[in-house]
């Protein structure tokens, strides 16, 4: 076996173009959940690392002022993201005493999923892949 060097965006890219494959193909969208989720993570926090905004600060703060406005009053940015995040995390984790059966729309869940992960992209390199324009024209705003 031989140990390399990997630099993690592109670790992450691999992952996010492998997840996009997948989800073009429409048949395991859990699997992008999981691969896609990676990339944002990854991605996310080489924008945070350097003074940017990722994807999931910009939907929390949307969705606080939003929340505030209808309901007058605040909401936990972690209720936020821990909604944003569900999916990924009931497929990534399971304990003792939580059900065995996951009720999740996993299509949306997928191709909500690519969004943030394409956004965090598209804030640090300011190009997208092929497979990414391809998402972008298909899937956003259809």
């Amino acid at each position: 076996m031989t140990v390399r060097a990997h630099y993690r965006d592109d670790l992450a890219l691999a992952q996010l173009e492998t997840a996009l494959r997948i989800f073009f193909e429409g048949n395991d969208f859990a699997s992008v959940i999981t691969l896609a989720g990676a990339a944002d993570e990854i991605f996310g926090k080489l924008l945070s690392s350097s003074g940017r905004e990722n994807s999931l600060e910009v939907l929390k703060k949307a969705v606080a002022e939003i929340y505030l406005k209808m309901n007058g009053g605040p909401i936990e940015p972690s209720e936020i993201a821990d909604r944003a995040n569900r999916a990924k995390n009931s497929l990534k984790h399971w304990d003792e005493g939580q059900p065995l059966i996951v009720k999740v729309d996993l299509a949306q869940e997928a191709s909500d999923m690519l969004c943030r992960a394409i956004d965090n992209y598209w804030a640090l390199k300011e190009t997208l892949t092929p497979s990414m324009e391809k998402f972008q024209r298909e899937n956003v705003g259809a």
